[in-house]
């Protein structure tokens, strides 16, 4: 690797290695300067052979925290995970090591055993942490946990199923650890190991605002008490701060996340891992039988990288031309300000969704789903010269031109002033039913869609 003799790339670059799964990386530095640079030794480190510990392969793995960390009073228990307050190579800082700043329950021997009583799964078993772009699991991995207390690195083990490798590995009991000392209760074992599987906050070494954002469907919201109503994004109630917090220390302690390093958000998320639940007053299918699974099962939709929601207005953007009486119109305004064209986010309260199924005529979400799909357009000379046409999309079109209908190479042909869908399919855009009475919905944006992930399974 050719880079500046700088301490934080060589960092950045190691800790990228170790995401995806090598354990070494070679690293060869060059001045600013590199215009009369001895290429010799880029030669030597491409050309000799490797040594023992560069030929090691496998997930990345972490020796920090293993086994019981410390013993003492709540406060050196505070102080211990607050660690040595680290600052970021820009200027950001001072953050904590171990925790979000706060202070976390002590993850004793017994509370871990207590949380662990939340799910019937064994506490050796390996949880798969995928991170942004992965392909879904093959299967677990296997290997040695850390012990009780021990909310650190990763346990060991080969990657899931045949061409599939995972960006960080843990176990059941490490992510019980962490949920004690996110104050969850054993009873958010299975959300909370669903938000694992997902690839809960693994970070982003990208210089925009990146989060994580997650939406129960099915009886067990209602089963823990999470809030689907009135202020559901806002902080008071026990069961969604729990789960969000939760993804927070995973993200940290399981995630490998390190702010300034890789994670370096200009401005930060507010959040990671915003979390609430569906509204079951809906005329609509709930998103787990939108999603091909049944009325009774529970699931967590989860979306990672980059994802914008804008706050509940009745109108946000109105369009600069048209019916402005039509209720759906500023709706439809509204999507068409997106920058990125993969997917789309649409909350409508109770109210809201009742008005558009009985007056707009919409029966169900499939046929929302359509109608925001063949109405969010923009020109096709605008939408082929897009950032995320040309560097995505493209490369989608070439290797399977069948995917969607917007992956339609058909479209090439068709003149630059034509209208063409905006985002990748009808089913990249989520419909959620949220929030209190009212007229009132929310809009944004999300790279594509969201990855469901059975609770139930992890009962």
């Amino acid at each position: 690797m050719e880079t500046q003799d700088k301490p934080l790339l060589a960092d950045i670059a190691k800790s990228e290695a170790m995401r995806e799964g090598v354990g070494t990386l070679r690293l060869v530095f060059t001045p600013v300067n590199a215009t009369s640079t001895d290429i010799s030794k880029f030669v030597d480190a491409l050309t000799k052979p490797l040594t023992a510990e560069e030929e090691k392969s496998g997930s990345s793995t972490s020796d920090k925290h293993e086994g019981v960390l410390m013993t003492g009073t709540y406060k050196e228990v505070q102080e211990a995970f607050m660690g040595e307050l680290r600052y970021g190579p820009f200027g950001g800082g001072p953050w904590a090591e171990m925790t979000d700043g706060l202070p976390v329950a002590p993850p004793t021997e017994e509370a871990v055993v207590e949380m662990l009583k939340g799910t019937s799964h064994d506490p050796d078993e390996i949880v798969n942490f995928w991170g942004f772009m992965a392909p879904p699991p093959g299967g677990p991995g296997a290997g040695p946990p850390g012990g009780p207390g021990a909310p650190g690195g990763p346990g060991e083990g080969p990657p899931g199923g045949p061409g599939t490798i995972p960006k960080r590995i843990a176990t059941v009991r490490k992510v019980a650890i962490n949920a004690v000392m996110a104050g969850c209760r054993p009873e958010d074992m299975p959300a909370i190991l669903a938000i694992a599987e997902s690839g809960a906050c693994v970070g982003y070494p990208g210089d925009s605002s990146f989060g994580h954002f997650y939406v129960v469907s099915g009886p067990y919201a209602k089963e823990i008490g999470m809030n689907a109503g009135f202020d559901f994004l806002n902080p008071g109630n026990p069961a969604n701060t729990r789960l969000q917090r939760a993804c927070t220390l995973m993200g940290i302690n399981l995630g490998g996340c390190l702010q300034g390093l890789n994670c370096l958000e200009r401005t930060g998320t507010l959040h990671w891992g915003t979390i609430f639940a569906e509204n079951t007053d809906s005329p609509w299918e709930g998103l787990n039988e939108n999603l091909g699974y049944k009325s009774d099962e529970s699931v967590l939709l989860a979306w990672g990288q980059k994802v914008q929601l804008v706050p509940f207005q009745q109108i946000e953007v109105m369009p600069a031309s048209g019916p402005r009486g039509d209720p759906k119109s500023p709706v439809i305004a509204s999507l068409k300000t997106l920058t990125n064209d993969t997917g789309a986010l649409l909350v409508f309260t109770p109210d809201t969704a009742h008005v558009w199924a009985k007056e707009f005529g919409f029966k169900n979400m499939k046929q929302l789903q359509d109608y925001v799909w063949d109405n969010v357009t923009r020109r096709k000379s605008d939408w082929m010269s897009n950032y995320w046409f040309r560097v995505h999309q493209k490369a989608e079109i070439d290797r399977n031109p069948r995917d969607s209908r917007m992956l339609n190479p058909d479209y090439y042909d068709l003149p630059d002033d034509a209208q063409v869908p905006m985002f990748i399919s009808p089913d990249a855009i989520t419909i959620i039913v949220a929030g209190g009475s009212g007229n009132a919905w929310a809009w944004g944006g999300t790279f594509g869609k969201p990855r469901a992930i059975s609770i139930d399974k992890w009962r």
